[in-house]
């Protein structure tokens, strides 16, 4: 059964956020932090298949890795 993304409601405030980030050491949040952390919590969630707080301590880390330019290595040789 197909879900249909518009029937989904998610509250996702900055405080879970922030609760999250702390939880697996994370300090200085910034709009990619809340940006990541939302994304991976639309994208992975929606299926039913992974929990709210792995979703977002994921964005979280995802944020983190590409704030040191961990990605910049892959996107070069994505050219």
């Amino acid at each position: 059964m197909a879900i249909n993304e518009e029937d989904i409601i998610y509250i996702l405030t900055k405080t879970d956020v922030e609760d999250v980030a702390k939880t697996i050491g994370i300090t200085k949040l910034t709009e990619l932090h809340y940006r990541k952390a939302q994304e991976f919590l639309l994208s992975f969630v929606a299926d039913g298949t992974y929990y709210w707080a792995s979703a977002i301590s994921d964005g979280l880390r995802d944020a983190e890795e590409e704030l040191r330019g961990g990605y910049a290595d892959v996107a070069a040789k994505d050219k």
